[in-house]
């Protein structure tokens, strides 16, 4: 088991890239230092407030939890997207957010974990949190190469449009490529897993003394997960999105590409 002591002896660590930072003037000294304590702070507040929420066992706080999570990276990601303002991109995330928690924490609980009763603290909050961050990511990823594809593919769509195709088949291209793109890193981290990396919440299992087959299994379900909440939070995104780039009359809405191209 970890100590605070060998939690404190850790910062060796931080000290050593200090010194390469230094030493090669890249600059980053006052940030890393900052974001050191930062990072001790959070995660230590976070340990004792999870103390707390784990001893909840009542199903109201726990949904109330989870919307309240969803609400904070809804905001957060709304604040990320001001290079691409979209209207009401607030509650799209946040509805698209509660959907895929719906049918991805709802399957695993269920029908995987099987836990009892269903609003379990220990086994809700990791996992829901794991799901919204994530599809937040993904999300992110997909909205900046969404708007930079259709951007680019403006010629292309102004002649689809005037030979007749909808809307749906003109973004089409946009659609499958910022998808693409951010399901990329997913699909590496699947290939590669377990040839050259260890992936940290199997890492942190096996230290804590779990059996390998144990975590390798917890592991898989987590990679499932991961994916599958990434294609579904995206897919509801672009469903919401892509139609604000048009007119109600099945025509480019130049208003809302110029206002994302500042």
């Amino acid at each position: 088991m970890i100590s605070w002591t060998d939690v404190f002896v850790s910062l060796v660590l931080i000290g050593i890239t200090i010194v390469l930072l230094k030493w090669w003037k890249i600059g980053l000294t006052k940030s890393l230092m900052w974001g050191t304590v930062r990072s001790f702070v959070q995660l230590t507040i976070m340990g004792y407030v999870l103390t707390f929420f784990f001893q909840q066992h009542h199903w109201t706080f726990m949904v109330g939890l989870l919307l309240l999570m969803s609400l904070i990276a809804s905001y957060e990601g709304n604040r990320r997207s001001k290079d691409h303002p979209i209207p009401h991109y607030f509650l799209i995330l946040f509805g698209a957010l509660v959907f895929t928690q719906i049918v991805v924490l709802g399957a695993i609980l269920q029908f995987i974990l099987n836990v009892e009763p269903w609003y379990y603290p220990y086994a809700m909050i990791p996992i829901a949190g794991m799901i919204i961050g994530n599809a937040l990511n993904s999300i992110t990823l997909t909205v900046n190469r969404f708007v930079a594809e259709m951007e680019h593919r403006e010629a292309e769509m102004e002649m689809m449009l005037s030979l007749g195709a909808p809307i749906r088949a003109v973004a089409q291209n946009s659609i499958r490529a910022a998808i693409k793109a951010a399901l990329l890193p997913v699909l590496n981290s699947m290939m590669m897993v377990g040839l050259v990396q260890i992936p940290g919440v199997m890492t942190g299992q096996i230290l804590a003394g779990i059996d390998p087959l144990i975590a390798v299994r917890y592991q898989i379900m987590i990679m499932y997960m991961w994916v599958t909440s990434a294609v579904i939070a995206d897919i509801l995104v672009l469903t919401f999105i892509y139609k604000q780039f048009f007119t109600s009359s099945d025509q480019i809405n130049y208003t809302f590409f110029r206002r994302n191209s500042k």
